[in-house]
């Protein structure tokens, strides 16, 4: 996740250079950029939501309940749409009911967002037959 302000990634701790003197501060669990300083708790619960909606998805898929997962992983992308793993989520879920064109899109979304996804480079691959 990227700080709206200043585009720094965030990390949940981590040091924090202060503008008044060139010190560097160890900021635990900070919900505060490291960078700027700006509160990031809006959209740390945003991320939040959308992993627990993830991971209704998966319980879903688990259930063989294709139709709650999709809208399980559908929330959570309509969330978090830069995450490889909801799109590589989507796509297993588009196989599963035979729409493989949006499997496809989906696992390449995935592999755009992170070329070493080992679900999407799998999936492909399989497609493929290599």
């Amino acid at each position: 996740m990227k700080c709206p302000v200043c585009r720094a990634t965030y990390r949940s701790s981590g040091v924090r250079e202060t503008a008044s003197s060139n010190s560097q501060t160890l900021i635990p669990n900070s919900r505060n950029c490291h960078r700027c300083g700006v509160d990031l708790s809006p959209l740390i619960q945003i991320h939040d939501q959308a992993i627990w909606y993830h991971r209704q998805a998966i319980q879903a898929l688990h259930a063989e309940n294709y139709s709650a997962a999709t809208t399980w992983n559908d929330q959570a992308l309509s969330l978090h749409h830069n995450n490889a793993d909801f799109h590589a989520l989507a796509g297993q879920l588009w196989a599963l009911q035979g729409k493989f064109h949006q499997a496809i899109s989906a696992w390449e979304r995935a592999r755009h967002l992170n070329p070493q996804h080992p679900t999407a480079t799998a999936c492909l691959r399989g497609l493929d037959g290599s």
